[in-house]
């Protein structure tokens, strides 16, 4: 049975997550292609468009397709089967989409999701390198530098993390500027070892005026209040903010773990286990061992995310009070905690691999620097999700805003 059978028809999922299934073989082909010129090709972005993918967050009301979290998960997971940067970049602009349709408040949000061709937005939330200057009607952007603009090739608005001054360049709050793309310079430095298609350059800006009512408030969507006009029905843009931010970087690795078992699996009964007499590793209770304790360390990790995932559903669905803080701290945890299981899976898949793996025309050598990449992103990191909810749980104060 596979993923799309699993699914209830709400939302359209199974047609969804099937079309996403289906590009899986053409994504592998591509892989490394893509990964060498460090961006999506034209042919798969074109794919990833034609099926939507691109609309999972965008409100129906702009013509999107506002699907479940759970129904976001599964399409992500699928096209990390094919290839992690595709799906990586696919579940950063769709949740760059949601902050959009989250964060801003109409007219300027329906300006946005006018945009021709549709929304696409990248985003980055940290502000550590940008400069900005309070004028009467909204900010000047004097110069700023962000890293990791994951999808920035195939995105038209960047929603950049900016201090809030006032007229005497005091610190006020953190925001979020939404910048058309035609006014940031991609620097073109996007050069690594694992993620490598997901096209996250640095880029620079200089001298952008940007007005109040294209500034969202970080501090007020910490604490749950945005500024969209969302109706009753709209459930998908009350979801908390930083635990659907955090969680949504797991599907991905998710997806990887799934592809590094079924890749390992079709290889064994065609590899030997040299300086042994088994001529077919399959038939060695090593491997056996080996392959059931990494399907128990994905198994569980998907069960962990399943579980973050029907809580932001389910909370989000329930319009009441935000979520409180230790269920938001523990979904930070269960990212890091969960990455860490798949880690683990992959790592022990490469260890029975044998020395074909130092080839990087091996698949399994790109799955291994995939999730080791992504489970370096700050959101997702193991050791700093653990703290925080540990320091909750023993009553100390979160060491971070970013709950």
């Amino acid at each position: 049975m596979t993923v799309a059978d699993r699914m209830p028809a709400k939302d359209g999922a199974e047609k969804l997550i099937a079309d996403a299934a289906n590009l899986v073989q053409q994504l592998r082909s591509r892989s490394a292609a893509d990964g060498a010129v460090g961006k999506l090709s034209e042919t798969t972005v074109r794919e990833l468009n034609d099926a939507a993918l691109f609309e999972l967050t965008i409100p129906r009301r702009y013509g999107g397709l506002q699907t479940s979290i759970r129904t976001y998960k599964e399409v992500v997971v699928q096209l990390a089967r094919g290839d992690a940067s595709t799906a990586w970049t696919v579940s950063l602009i769709n949740i760059g989409n949601w902050l959009a349709a989250t964060l801003y408040a109409p007219p300027f949000a329906d300006e946005l999701f006018a945009t021709s061709g549709g929304l696409r937005a990248c985003s980055v939330l940290s502000s550590r390198d940008a400069r900005v200057r309070k004028v009467h009607d909204g900010w000047i952007i004097e110069e700023g530098v962000w890293r990791f603009n994951s999808g920035v090739y195939h995105a038209n608005w960047d929603l950049l993390g900016i201090p809030l001054v006032d007229e005497a360049g005091n610190v006020i709050d953190q925001g979020l500027a939404a910048i058309p793309i035609e006014q940031v310079n991609i620097l073109d430095d996007w050069d690594a070892v694992g993620l490598c298609g997901t096209g996250s350059s640095t880029i620079a800006v200089r001298n952008v005026f940007v007005p109040t009512e294209h500034v969202a408030s970080i501090s007020s969507a910490l604490d749950g209040r945005y500024r969209s006009d969302r109706s009753s029905g709209d459930s998908l843009y009350r979801a908390a903010f930083i635990p659907f931010v955090a969680i949504i970087l797991a599907f991905p690795l998710l997806g990887v773990g799934h592809a590094a078992l079924e890749i390992f699996l079709k290889m064994v009964p065609h590899r030997s286990i040299k300086y042994t007499w088994y001529e077919n590793q399959a038939e060695a209770t090593v491997t056996h061992l080996q392959v059931s304790e990494a399907s128990a360390k994905i198994d569980a990790a998907e069960s962990i995310i399943d579980r973050a995932v029907a809580d932001l559903d389910r909370d989000a669905e329930a319009d009441g009070e935000p979520m409180d803080i230790l269920r938001r701290a523990r979904i930070r945890r269960d990212t890091g905690f969960s990455s860490q299981l798949i880690c683990e899976a992959v790592d022990l898949l490469v260890s029975a691999s044998g020395g074909s793996f130092a080839l990087a025309m091996n698949p399994m050598n790109r799955l291994w620097r995939d999730t080791r990449i992504a489970s370096l992103h700050g959101a997702v990191c193991v050791s700093t999700n653990l703290e925080l909810y540990g320091r909750l749980l023993c009553g100390q104060k979160a060491n971070t805003r970013l709950v």
